[in-house]
């Protein structure tokens, strides 16, 4: 009898066990869709109420779009209780079986815990997908997610790079924000075209990630030769100094759009030389500035194309705000 109790302990805590973990790749729907739904700017502190705006509207949102995919582009907590902070995201996330991962913000590594620190305490959540991060380059969590096929777990149909877009300028001469370094570029570049070559010379459709926005944000909203959706009620908080990655991204040609937060009253998204430069909607409610109903962007890929969808999902709100279709809804008919 006694065999057959720890037998069976056993066997619950290996399910258990296996409950709390990710798949081991991602992968297209039956449908040929794959979602995402983009956090940004929770700003987690130590006050309970204000935190509950971000918990309540994470439950809306995987409730109501059921995402494939959670992704939290920085700024996430602003607390030196940053593994509780987590750990109260993580239980939702992993009570509804969704996987996510996490790219930090200029203020995740303010308050005692630094960023390597913070990196792996994220990657150790259940459900959380951030592995694989790229060793000897500058920043912490830089990863790439291949999402594959439905009918072939062997070639990857899609990718998303997530990269660490620093915090603040480590130049004197360079105030202001961060940027992706030189290191990070080379190794997108090297990535992009291992990916191109092992798919016959295609590149793939790929999304990135990352928190403060390049500074071609600026020039997509101002573009002639665009149509944009969204607010800007907001300069650009972009870095003073322009690393290169955005030309490097038309080069590579797998990158359809970029996704940024920081801004917290900016979520809009347009277009610059045929790629989409987008904000997430501001998810941290009344503990950010800002007037705007804290939210969640949602990315819909199309699998073996190069297309997505796109809207903003607001608290409380059913309603698909901005909802616009990459590249279709972007073109100006001369």
């Amino acid at each position: 009898m006694k065999k057959k109790i720890m037998f069976s302990v056993m066997l619950l805590l290996s399910l258990l066990a296996q409950a709390q973990q990710a798949p081991a790749r991602m992968s297209f729907d039956k449908d040929g869709t794959f979602k995402i739904a983009q956090f940004t700017d929770m700003h987690l502190a130590n006050d309970p109420e204000k935190n509950r705006v971000v918990i309540d509207l994470l439950k809306e949102v995987l409730a109501s779009e059921q995402p494939d995919l959670v992704v939290f582009t920085g700024d996430n907590t602003t607390t030196d209780e940053v593994q509780r902070a987590w750990t109260d995201i993580a239980r939702e996330l992993s009570a509804r079986q969704t996987p996510w991962t996490a790219v930090l913000g200029n203020h995740d590594d303010e308050h005692a815990v630094n960023r390597k620190e913070i990196v792996r305490m994220i990657s150790e959540q259940p459900y959380c997908i951030l592995r694989n991060v790229a060793q000897g380059i500058d920043g912490e969590g830089n990863h790439i997610i291949p999402i594959y096929k439905t009918s072939d777990v062997a070639q990857p149909s899609a990718l998303l790079y997530c990269f660490d877009s620093q915090a603040y300028s480590t130049l004197k001469a360079v105030k202001g924000y961060g940027w992706v370094q030189q290191s990070q570029v080379d190794w997108y570049r090297r990535e992009s075209r291992r990916y191109t070559e092992n798919n016959a010379g295609t590149p793939l459709p790929a999304l990135a990630f990352l928190h403060i926005p390049l500074p071609e944000y600026t020039q997509a909203w101002e573009s002639l030769e665009t149509k944009r959706y969204g607010d800007r009620n907001e300069k650009e908080c972009a870095p003073n100094v322009n690393s290169g990655l955005f030309v490097n991204l038309l080069q590579g040609g797998d990158v359809m759009g970029a996704f940024a937060g920081h801004d917290h009253v900016n979520d809009y998204i347009a277009t610059l030389y045929g790629v989409a430069l987008a904000y997430g909607r501001a998810s941290g409610g009344s503990n950010t500035y800002g007037d705007k109903t804290p939210g969640s962007r949602i990315i819909v890929l199309k699998e073996g194309k190069r297309e997505f969808d796109t809207w903003i999902r607001e608290k409380g709100n059913t309603e698909r705000l901005y909802n616009c279709a990459y590249p279709e809804s972007f073109l100006i008919v001369k």
